[in-house]
């Protein structure tokens, strides 16, 4: 009778044992996914950032547009951005464009690189200078960003524009 005992105790240690082990699985892997998904927030809100910084140009303040955007950036698009000049054109048209993100997502990442896809729909707005009429058009786009962590830090280290099309712009 002993025999049997010993063998119930044995059993209920190693269940013990186990569902401990289960418990602490489980904590480490909600604690993973919840780390991953703050990351994957901090480099959609990176990526968003950029997009709109990029997108929104404002000809009365065209000075301020490559320091924006060299914050956001690294890399050579950062070196690129900096030295950037803005056309004389975008004043005399009186160029301005807004830029609303309608969706964001990361496609793929790790501790130090990321992919993410951003939409947005931007309206311009410029005059002609022929017929001195104001003029506007608002376009979706979709923008794939290349993402490189930096001191803690999500930025844009490459972008593609990877389709432009016709939109309505809706005020918010």
């Amino acid at each position: 009778m002993s025999g049997g005992r010993n063998a119930g105790v044995a059993l209920l240690g190693l269940a013990a044992v186990l569902f401990t082990v289960a418990v602490v699985s489980g904590w480490n892997g909600a604690r993973n996914f919840s780390g991953r998904e703050t990351a994957a927030r901090d480099i959609e809100a990176a990526a968003t950032a950029f997009v709109v910084a990029y997108g929104t140009f404002d000809f009365r303040d065209a000075g301020t547009y490559p320091t924006r955007l060299g914050a956001l950036s690294t890399g050579p698009l950062r070196d690129a951005l900096r030295h950037a000049v803005v056309d004389q054109g975008a004043a005399r048209q009186q160029r301005s464009v807004v830029t609303r993100v309608e969706a964001a997502s990361v496609t793929s990442f790790s501790d130090t690189g990321a992919t993410a896809v951003v939409t947005s729909v931007q309206e311009r707005r410029w005059v002609d200078p022929v017929v001195g009429q104001s003029m506007q058009q608002a376009v979706r786009q979709r923008v794939t960003c290349r993402l490189v962590r930096e001191d803690g830090t999500w930025l844009v280290a490459e972008l593609w524009l990877e389709s432009e099309e016709p939109a309505r712009w809706e005020a918010r």
